[in-house]
């Protein structure tokens, strides 16, 4: 596929200034082999002055916008579009705060709104799964409190990870949010996350057997280890920069219901970590954001794609 992005942000700024750069650049996500009729797939077609495509064979009028995450929107497209790039290029992402203030927008709860439909895009369907040597563990998230530590603490956000090795550095991640610790939730997600007979990594918690079945699973015993810095450091690694984010940028304040989302937008940024330009990152989030659908009111606030 033909890669079309702006190389940094002043070549950003200077290419999506108009409304009409903006809607020019969705068509050819939208269709870049040229306009097909959504309705009936015929390929001629009229424009109308307001920028609307009427199908010449089943006189269907579609809007470069409708169907996608931007449909209905009030805002104009180069805020959107402004939007995008803050939140897919920066590092350590953009919290509904900071975004509310760059942009000018009269309420939290639009910015709010706009970053949950955009974390919606980051997951592609057609991703493969890891492979070769992978690690996998599970930690928690959520503000301190008195009890229980570790597994036992009931009040805290489970979260799945699995993380590829190769070498000393660090592959592709996945992360996922569960309801516990136990087998039935550990197991499908490695099974659905990492291929076949791949060497799978896991510290001696109980909720790993039967891993062995379709893996080369390996238990690493933190008690049997010289340095506990040399048990599952993968994974180790991954879990100390998730929490930075959440404590930096979220300040830790995050709803358990949405958790999921935020945890597919870290995985996003640090699978493309090593891309050698951000507007690369901004052409796959737009790639994604004209592909997936709408998202309800109601949608949103459950946390449901």
């Amino acid at each position: 596929m033909f890669e079309d992005f702006p190389k940094n942000e002043l070549e950003f700024d200077r290419r999506f200034q108009e409304e009409q750069a903006c809607l020019e650049y969705l068509f050819g996500l939208r269709w870049p082999q040229g306009f097909v009729c959504p309705a009936c797939g015929h390929t001629e077609y009229w424009r109308s002055a307001r920028e609307l495509y009427l199908c010449q064979h089943c006189q269907k009028q579609v809007s470069v916008t409708a169907g996608t995450i931007f449909h209905g929107a009030k805002k104009p497209l180069t805020v959107w579009f402004k939007a995008l790039w803050w939140f897919s290029t920066r590092k350590s992402g953009v919290n509904a705060l900071a975004l509310q203030q760059l942009l000018g927008l009269g309420s939290y709860r639009t910015a709010w709104c706009w970053l949950q439909k955009l974390r919606t895009c980051t997951i592609f369907t057609d991703r493969q799964p890891l492979s070769g040597e992978v690690e996998a563990d599970e930690f928690y998230l959520g503000g301190g409190r008195s009890g229980k530590r570790g597994r036992g603490a009931a009040q805290k956000c489970k979260v799945a990870v699995a993380v590829e090795r190769q070498g000393r550095k660090l592959g592709r991640l996945r992360m996922q949010a569960i309801d516990d610790c136990s087998s039935a939730e550990l197991l499908p997600f490695v099974q659905s996350n990492v291929v076949a007979g791949s060497q799978v990594a896991t510290d001696g918690w109980k909720g790993y057997n039967g891993l062995e079945k379709d893996f080369d699973h390996r238990r690493v015993i933190s008690a049997h280890a010289v340095y506990k810095e040399s048990v599952l450091p993968g994974v180790h690694l991954v879990v100390s920069l998730v929490k930075r984010i959440i404590l930096g940028t979220y300040q830790g304040r995050f709803t358990p219901e949405y958790l999921q989302r935020y945890l597919d937008e870290y995985v996003f940024r640090f699978n493309r970590r090593t891309s050698t330009s951000p507007g690369r990152r901004f052409w796959r989030i737009m790639q994604q954001a004209v592909g997936s659908p709408p998202l309800t009111n109601q949608q949103l606030r459950l946390g449901t794609t």
